[in-house]
């Protein structure tokens, strides 16, 4: 590819109709969201804590600042931010100083948080003040002289770059950054664009902001932190929930990135569109947090209050409409699933006897008027947690595997569909589990291996206002990549 020059900021780009869908999820995922938190408002302050926790954490791994064991990450997310949290993970250690690296940054976000609230627009002051902010504890960060020698320089917070500067791409071509005596002109420029596209939608304007602040890369470092950022801020200030790119997801997003400076915009669009239905999606939880204090009355007092959510839960205006819809798009969304799998199944099979005769492909299924939609809860639950929402397994799920015998190797293929949150929220997720059994001659004692798992952005969701045909491409996307991973790291254990 050849060089990038450094560009002027120019207007929002015409976006064509193939993005339309994906955002037509985020919005309809949107109402279905206003509609819980409405009713929720602690829950909802907690959900939204645990999204900042998990921004502040990764946009520093995103960054290669730092590496935070996945175990850790978890508690962090979920316990807060202390030293207490990381103790009880037991599953990798962290350092002190990268731990006030990720307080800093979750102060950072939680100014932005206010900022929103407050309706404060977006200026060249602002993005000053949010490097302050993010970048408060680096002292210093890693610069490249003239003759290509690294070395430490002091970062100065809230201060343009001085020296022009530019990236090497994975092709090998240059991209070149705003030069530094224009930075104060195009980032004033890009203000007052941005100010005239508000009656874009919030994940394109944010998506554009993005990407045009990255090509501009004014401050000696911390860009990256900043952008994400000033993403933060513009989908909190169209009341969305902040999205979180997480380390599974950096090198799509550098995809998407490097396509934008190629001048299409579109995958990066879609990428965030994604990210926010995840963000919406992980928001749907209903904490007991009602319950806090009710263990003073004894055993029966906390029953009380858990029976007492469970009937409003039940009775909320809506529910039983919201039911019925959601699970209609999951019946439909299950009967297609299987007779995809069952097809591609043949297929396989077919040329798995070419080496083992006695190869043979196997799908099984089951709903929640079938006792059996109640198995495979490990795989269920850990598979809700990787893609970040409450999995609510209270009917069990609707699943549907495809089971591989060859060569003595099993493996187990599972897609499924679940409710999101507590009670009926009206949301549908479709994800992807498989793993290869090891058979030790005893079912007991036989070990499974996990080989794929669906990331945020590797599942399909579905709101009850959704038509029961909605997002079945996107379904038949993620089946036939996913396999594709699955078969060769299956394939690859036979030889």
């Amino acid at each position: 590819m050849p060089d990038l020059s450094w560009v002027d900021v120019e207007p929002l780009p015409h976006i064509n109709g193939d993005i339309r869908s994906v955002l037509d999820s985020v919005d309809s995922l949107k109402s279905a969201w206003e509609t819980v938190v409405a009713r929720n408002s602690e829950s909802f302050r907690e959900a939204r804590r645990r999204g900042l926790r998990r921004h502040a954490i990764e946009t520093g791994i995103v960054e290669r600042l730092y590496d935070v064991d996945w175990g850790v990450t978890e508690a962090l997310v979920a316990e807060g931010l202390t030293a207490e949290a990381v103790a009880r993970a037991s599953s990798g250690p962290l350092d002190d100083d990268v731990l006030e690296v990720i307080r800093s940054q979750y102060d950072a976000l939680e100014f932005l948080s206010e900022v929103a609230r407050q309706g404060r627009p977006l200026s060249v002051h602002l993005v000053k003040e949010l490097h302050v902010a993010l970048t408060r504890t680096q002292a210093t960060y890693t610069a490249t002289a003239p003759t290509g020698h690294k070395f430490e320089a002091t970062l100065h917070h809230g201060l343009w770059k001085e020296q022009s500067n530019h990236v090497t791409r994975p092709d090998g071509s240059t991209l070149e950054y705003t030069p530094a005596d224009q930075v104060q002109p195009q980032m004033e420029k890009l203000v007052q664009i941005y100010s005239e596209i508000s009656e874009i939608h919030p994940v394109i304007r944010s998506a554009w902001l993005h990407h045009r602040f990255v090509r501009i890369h004014p401050f000696e470092d911390g860009n990256g932190r900043v952008a994400r950022g000033l993403t933060l801020l513009a989908l909190l200030s169209a009341n969305l929930a902040p999205l979180v790119v997480d380390r599974r997801e950096r090198d799509r997003y550098i995809q998407c990135l490097d396509r934008a400076n190629e001048g299409d915009i579109r995958p990066l669009v879609r990428f965030f569109a994604e990210l926010e239905i995840v963000a919406l999606r992980s928001e749907l939880e209903r904490p007991a947090a009602e319950l806090a204090g009710v263990s003073s009355g004894g055993a029966l007092a906390v029953l009380d209050a858990h029976i007492d959510r469970l009937r409003n839960l039940r009775g909320e205006t809506g529910a039983e409409e919201r039911r019925e819809k959601i699970e209609l798009i999951a019946a439909n969304i299950h009967e297609r699933t299987v007779v995809w799998l069952r097809s591609f199944g043949e297929k396989i099979q077919e040329r798995y006897q070419t080496v083992d005769e006695s190869a043979q492909a196997f799908v099984g299924s089951a709903t929640p008027s079938d006792p059996r939609s109640r198995w495979w809860r490990r795989q269920l639950v850990k598979t809700a947690r990787s893609v970040d929402f409450y999995a609510n397994l209270s009917d069990g799920s609707w699943w549907a595997q495809l089971r591989l015998d060859v060569l003595g190797q099993r493996l187990r293929y599972l897609v499924f569909i679940q409710k999101v949150g507590h009670g009926e929220t009206g949301v549908l997720t479709l994800t992807i589990f498989a793993e290869i059994i090891e058979d030790s001659g005893d079912e007991e004692r036989d070990t499974a291996e996990q080989i794929a798992i669906s990331s945020p952005t590797e599942s399909v969701t579905w709101t009850y206002s959704d038509g029961v045909n909605a997002h079945w491409g996107r379904v038949e996307d993620l089946l036939d990549e996913s396999l594709m991973v699955v078969l060769d790291r299956f394939s690859a254990s036979l030889s």
